[in-house]
């Protein structure tokens, strides 16, 4: 008895986790989606799973993790059939849950007006922000202010209830009061009157008295989104069946989703979105009919209290049997018509029986919603997958001229208009054959994105979203991103992955492994000497372009530095600081970018380098730049470094002994060059250079530049050389070409090695003369000051 027993309770045991597995591979997607149904100024959106910003589009129908932003001096509103959410400009919403039952908000910053016509028994409205999370507990009107630079959140309420939650006691707001809470979580807070009605509640106001009373409410569920858009553009008729119907003023030849485009919107797949402003309702509820020769919607029942959302109530038409004779180009084509009255919809996700029904029921009249659902309801789960007797159904409208539309399957995936790319489809390309439940075209991001996805859109700055919000309702887990299932979405085109497949997914990219970070680079926010790490090189330009540079998208976000503090809370789309403080290099090779003036080095004590290329031993007192400084470069000259003894190069080209006190560049300063000579040099003790060339003696308090000065150079003369000294023979001058206006090259050109030029032609015998002692410091403090060259030197060096 007690194995019969025991027997028993493992039946039961399996069966229900039987039954609980199946619920978890088939959970119903939820019965509402969000209408994006206002746009004034630059709206944007960023659908959940994808990291990109893309146009706002009136009608797409956003559902949970997707974003809106709205930028400067722009607006949006949101809406739910029962509910209206409106942003005003610069605020930043993302939509944390939206569910049969929770409606969950995230306002990271700006205002939010929220309008509640109707609270369900059991339904949850809640909106988070860095401060609290507010939960409505009555009908009404509130208004929700988040500034995050004073890290406040005001909460007014018109007309309802709330209560604010956080890491205090929680806070209840009654009709009439305003609370502003400060302090983080703390739920610190001051409590007030409402204040007067601005610009921007007067424009919510005018817009809820409008759509609250709206004559098609008369006609139709009041939870049907969308409906209230109906009365500008059409009549209401009683026709003979089908009771009230809705007859829009449209062109002649004009049928219902052919003005439009395809999106792809998780869980549902394949969503349309019309391009007229009244399109959203008759897309997404009821069926189209067509009689005494013009379309008509024919609505749902009245008293049904919550229509079920449908992200597209057609027929598709489709497979190896369609368009053998139709050119589509590439890839094949695609078709679909609307449903007629009483004709079922079959999902093309994965959905229990229970949804199947309300589906149907709450948007046509059914007689006999089990016979259609034994006979036409699909598990649609991502192994099997079966088309259950669609091909015995009689539709009504596939011999309506024009009804059924066609477009290249790139069409879809693209999200292009619908209308440009449309094909003529002869009534003979309509086979009970070549209908099917799902449209067999698998999804691309640009499926995700809309019709925008190639265009600039506007981008919250990073900052909007780097601070975490407070959450009452716990938040369903993030979606899985789109390019992580796009494999197993192109398995089975035009299904979207059941929430077991789903689920497995996620875990498996969790138990990925992770790749090893790569050590971190210390960044110093201290001034960067010339030639240490950490300071791009001027000889390469390139090496100090950031690589983490933003997104052309990311535009309008202010760039992250060194030494700005970041948020240390994780952000969506958060680009990484650049390792360090760059000046962009110049678009135009003639004007280069500025440059900091370096730091001078303290003197250091006469060693090798043992760090130099190719062996070559350290060079005393030589400027780190051989260059000279071009003409109007802007640029100031690096400060020389202290003097420092004398020691002889073994590795100068062609044995040349080194020269004592030489100047880096040898080339004189060009006419027009507005850059500060460096100064010249204090001076050295006498002493002999045994290296000097043709056994030449070392002139002391030679000045860092041996070259005079050009007329109307701009910069400043050479210090004029000792008395006693005999000046060099004339020689001639070499024929160098003219040089153009600006002779800097482009900075991300390498610059020439000086250590491999051609070897220097040997300068005439000097005549060897006593050095002259050094003149002493004067008491202005002015550095000590040389007697000019002569006339048959400036000839024979000027150039």
């Amino acid at each position: 008895m007690k194995n019969l027993r025991r027997l028993v309770f493992l039946n039961l045991l399996l069966a229900l986790f039987v039954s609980t597995a199946a619920l978890s591979a088939f959970a119903d997607p939820p019965g509402r989606a969000v209408r994006l149904q206002y746009i004034s100024g630059a709206v944007s959106i960023q659908p959940g799973g994808v990291n990109d910003w893309v146009e706002g589009v009136v009608n797409r129908p956003l559902t949970t993790s997707d974003r809106v932003w709205t930028d400067k001096e722009a607006r949006a509103e949101l809406h739910l059939g029962s509910a209206a959410l409106r942003m005003n400009a610069e605020t930043s919403l993302t939509l944390t849950n939206v569910s049969d039952d929770v409606v969950q908000i995230e306002l990271d910053q700006g205002t939010l007006n929220l309008h509640i016509r109707h609270l369900f028994g059991g339904e949850t409205y809640e909106i988070d922000t860095p401060n609290q999370a507010f939960t409505i507990l009555k009908a009404g009107d509130y208004r929700f202010d988040v500034d995050p630079n004073a890290d406040t959140t005001s909460v007014a309420v018109f007309r309802g209830e709330g209560e604010a939650n956080g890491q205090g006691p929680g806070v209840k707001i009654k009709s009439g009061h305003q609370a502003t809470f400060t302090g983080g979580t703390s739920m610190q807070y001051q409590m007030a009157s409402v204040p007067g009605f601005d610009g921007f509640d007067d424009w919510c106001r005018v817009r809820d008295d409008r759509q609250d009373h709206a004559r098609s409410y008369q006609y139709v569920s009041a939870d049907v989104v969308g409906a209230d858009e109906l009365d500008e553009y059409g009549t209401w008729r009683t026709v003979g069946e089908y009771g009230p119907v809705w007859v829009p003023t449209v062109a002649p030849g004009w049928a219902p989703y052919h003005n439009g485009h395809w999106v792809w919107v998780e869980p549902w797949g394949w969503t349309w979105v019309d391009d007229a402003p009244w399109g959203f309702a008759p897309s997404h509820y009821g069926r189209w009919v067509y009689t005494g020769g013009y379309w008509a919607w024919a609505p749902g029942p009245v008293v049904v209290a919550r229509p079920v959302y449908a992200p597209a109530l057609v027929a598709w038409v489709g497979g190896p049997h369609f368009g053998v004779s139709l050119s589509f180009g590439g890839g094949g084509g695609v078709g679909w018509f609307p449903l007629g009255w009483g004709e079922p919809y079959v999902p093309s996700y994965a959905v229990s029986r229970t949804y199947f029904q309300q589906v149907n029921v709450s948007n046509t009249h059914i007689t006999n919603i089990t016979n259609v659902t034994n006979n036409y309801y699909v598990s649609n789960n991502n192994t099997t997958v079966v088309n259950n007797n669609i091909s015995n159904i009689r539709y009504s409208n596939q011999n309506v001229r024009g009804a059924v539309t066609a477009v290249p399957t790139r069409t879809m995936t693209n999200a292009e208009p619908v209308a440009k790319s449309a094909v003529a489809v002869p009534a003979s390309e309509i086979k009970p054959a070549s209908f099917t439940t799902a449209a067999p075209v698998a999804p691309a991001r640009s499926s995700v994105l809309g019709a925008n996805a190639n265009a600039r859109a506007a981008v919250p700055p990073t900052q909007v979203t780097a601070r975490p919000v407070v959450s009452h309702v716990a938040p369903p887990p993030k979606p899985v991103p789109f390019e992580a299932k796009q494999e197993v979405l192109a398995k089975n085109p035009g299904r979207p992955l059941d929430t077991g497949t789903e689920a497995e997914l996620r875990k498996s990219i969790a138990n990925r492994p992770q790749p090893a970070p790569a050590p971190a680079k210390a960044q110093s926010t201290q001034p960067t000497q010339p030639g240490k790490p950490g300071t791009p090189s001027a000889s390469n330009p390139s090496a100090g372009e950031a690589k983490n540079a933003p997104h052309p998208e990311n535009a309008s976000r202010p760039a992250n530095t060194a030494s700005q503090p970041q948020p240390a809370a994780p952000a969506r789309n958060v680009p990484r600081p650049p390792t360090a403080t760059v000046h962009p290099v110049s678009a135009n090779p003639a004007t280069p970018a500025p440059m900091s003036r370096p730091v001078p080095r303290p003197p250091q004590p006469e060693s090798s380098n043992p760090h130099a290329p190719n062996g070559e031993a350290a060079r005393p007192n030589m400027p780190s730049n051989p260059h000279p400084a071009q003409p109007d470069s802007g640029s100031k000259a690096a400060a020389p470094r202290p003097p420092q003894p004398e020691t002889p190069n073994p590795h100068a080209p062609n044995g040349e002994a080194a020269r004592p006190n030489m100047p880096s560049n040898p080339r004189p300063a060009q006419p027009g060059s507005e850059s500060n000579v460096a100064a010249p040099r204090p001076p050295q003790p006498e002493t002999a250079n045994p290296h000097a060339p043709n056994g030449e003696a070392a002139r002391p308090n030679m000045p860092s530049n041996p070259h005079p000065a050009q007329p109307d150079s701009g910069s400043k003369a050479a210090a004029p050389r000792s008395s006693n000294e005999v000046p060099r023979p004339a020689s001639p001058p070499p024929a160098t070409p003219a040089r153009p206006a600006n002779p800097r090259p482009p900075q991300n050109q390498p610059r020439p090695n000086v250590e491999q030029s051609a070897p220097r032609p040997s300068a005439p015998p000097q005549h060897q003369s006593s050095p002259a002692p050094p003149p002493a410091h004067n008491n202005s403090g002015e550095k000590p000051s040389h007697q000019q060259p002569s006339k048959s030197e400036h000839k024979g060096e000027g150039r």
